[in-house]
């Protein structure tokens, strides 16, 4: 407790259990400055929903694979029915109608049309469709931000303002808002270690995220934004909804073994000889989970999420110390990082990626990077810098042949100039089928390979992996084609004498670690939360 500083206690209502402690950090909305009231042109409302619309799907897609990384299948099921929600063809109809046909702003065909979706689901008789109003209330208030540039921030003592989900500071802090969004809890970063809101229900998702992320959460606490101080400490018993500002060295002494019990639990399970287990992240402020859970490296980086969470493209320095900052905490362990891997599918226009206007649908991966010279320049020569302070494995995403990865390679080599590349090599991600097929020419040319298996599976059999859907019954863990085609890159990895790994959903069933062992794989790369799991699997499989 800081000096002249007096402990206050507060009463909330319990929502989420355990105990936490850290600094106030205030979450709030910056509004935006107004814009000129001008008559609604249909065309640029249209476009401006348009907009909107992708850019929250964009956002639900990450989200929910972030939850089904970091919490299973079940809790990423929210975020996929808001996606389905936000792509009704009849939800769709109305918004634009009101926008093109009635005059209506973008703005107001949001409000009036959602909150027509909204009552009606307040009013059904079934729980389940009472419990989806949310989601609609939800998915309203994100379009609505989108539209007004309103901007998520945090304030805390030591800093004025810090994106939604990250800690500059990166000191442990309790999150203090009106309101919590379900994203929130999956986005905010591992330092973000308790809740204190407003309002929110028991059986809200937010809620139910936090309960699943075992970061407690209080309650009803009052006009939160002057009743919490931005103090030293704060602690929150998530059991009891009680709230200390300021917390006195004898409560602190109280609370102390509790406290250290919470910390930021993480599964953990030794290596295992032989084998493997690295870690995928999307941010740099995910690296604390990966040394928590002891990876042996980062085996898959996602850059282009960085971008996505801050909404904007990242200059070459911005881009250079977030690299660093990962190659730097792994202290000489492997960090394979992806190039950025967009498409039309992922990608808000607001980034302008595509110099030519819209994003081709067909256009992702390394085909962009060729058609956007500078994203590639710029993060090319942040990977070069950023490799002063340790080896970077470069990985090249959805390469089709071999010739195409010979001239990104080339277009990469041609923009560093003078910069030092020794610390560098370069792979393929094999995860388009012809790529398969020319897996022993690009693994002469390439140091190592990756089999990027959601990829695969989806250009495969035909699966659309944002709700699952397939074409045909199939059983991708049993299906002999999948197996056979990694059985082949494992053996042309080995004729080539270069590493090989594999991530994505197969590498972190633990039920499918020992085949992934017998088909030769000796490497792979799941979420910190999977590392555990995957190493008892491999320990068994393991003769002994």
């Amino acid at each position: 407790m800081s000096p002249g500083a007096i402990e206050t206690r507060l009463k909330g209502i319990p929502l989420s259990p355990g105990i936490a402690l850290g600094r106030a950090c205030h979450y709030f909305r910056r509004k935006p400055q107004p814009e000129p009231v001008h008559s609604p042109d249909p065309s640029r409302e249209a476009d401006r929903l348009r907009e909107s619309l992708m850019s929250l799907g964009v956002q639900l897609d990450a989200v929910a694979r972030r939850a089904e990384a970091r919490l299973g299948h079940e809790n990423a099921l929210i975020f996929r029915a808001q996606r389905l929600m936000l792509t009704d063809e009849t939800v769709q109809y109305r918004l634009f109608q009101a926008v093109e046909e009635e005059g209506c702003t973008a703005e107001e065909s949001v409000e009036r049309e959602l909150t027509f979706y909204r009552d009606r689901l307040e009013a059904a008789e079934s729980d389940y469709l009472r419990q989806r109003a949310h989601d609609i209330e939800e998915m309203q208030r994100a379009l609505l931000d989108r539209l007004r540039h309103t901007a998520a921030c945090r304030r805390c003592m030591d800093a004025d303002s810090c994106g939604a989900a990250r800690c500059r500071r990166e000191n442990d802090h309790i999150l203090v808002g009106e309101d919590l969004s379900a994203t929130l809890p999956i986005e905010t970063d591992c330092y973000t270690v308790g809740y204190i809101v407003q309002q929110a229900a028991p059986t809200s998702h937010a809620v139910i995220l936090a309960r699943a992320l075992q970061r407690p959460a209080v309650g009803n606490i009052r006009k939160v934004a002057t009743t919490i101080p931005l103090a030293p400490k704060i602690l929150i018993n998530g059991d009891t909804g009680e709230v200390i500002v300021n917390p006195s060295a004898e409560s602190l002494a109280r609370y102390s073994s509790d406290v250290a019990r919470a910390g930021r639990a993480t599964r953990v399970s030794d290596p295992v000889p032989g084998f493997e287990v690295m870690a995928n992240i999307e941010r740099a402020s995910d690296v604390p989970e990966v040394l928590a859970a002891r990876a042996e490296g980062i085996g898959l980086y996602r850059t282009e999420m960085e971008l996505l969470a801050e909404g904007r493209l990242l200059g070459e320095a911005e881009q250079t110390a977030r690299y660093a900052r990962v190659v730097r905490a792994m202290a000489g362990k492997p960090v394979h990082i992806r190039l950025f891997d967009f498409g039309a599918d992922k990608v808000p226009a607001s980034l302008n990626l595509y110099p030519h206007g819209d994003l081709p649908a067909g256009l992702r991966g390394a085909q962009l990077l060729l058609a956007c010279p500078e994203l590639l320049r710029a993060q090319a020569r942040a990977l070069a810098r950023a490799s002063h302070h340790g080896p970077i494995h470069v990985l090249y995403p959805m390469i089709v042949s071999v010739d195409q990865f010979r001239e990104l390679r080339a277009r990469f080599d041609e923009v560093l100039g003078d910069l030092p590349v020794s610390r560098l090599r370069h792979g393929v991600l094999f995860e388009v089928p012809s790529a398969c097929l020319q897996a022993r020419q690009i693994l002469r040319v390439a140091d190592f390979g990756c089999i990027g298996t959601n990829d695969l599976i989806q250009y495969l059999f035909a699966t659309d992996r944002t709700t699952g859907v397939v074409s045909g019954d199939t059983s991708f863990e049993t299906e002999s084609v999948l197996w056979r085609i990694i059985r082949s890159l494992s053996r042309a990895a080995a004729a080539a004498g270069k590493p090989l790994s594999i991530c994505g959903e197969l590498a972190a069933n633990p039920d499918l670690t020992r085949r992934i062992m017998r088909a030769g794989i000796r490497t792979v790369s799941t979420a910190p939360s999977h590392i555990a799991d995957v190493r008892r699997a491999a320990r068994l499989a393991t003769p002994h």
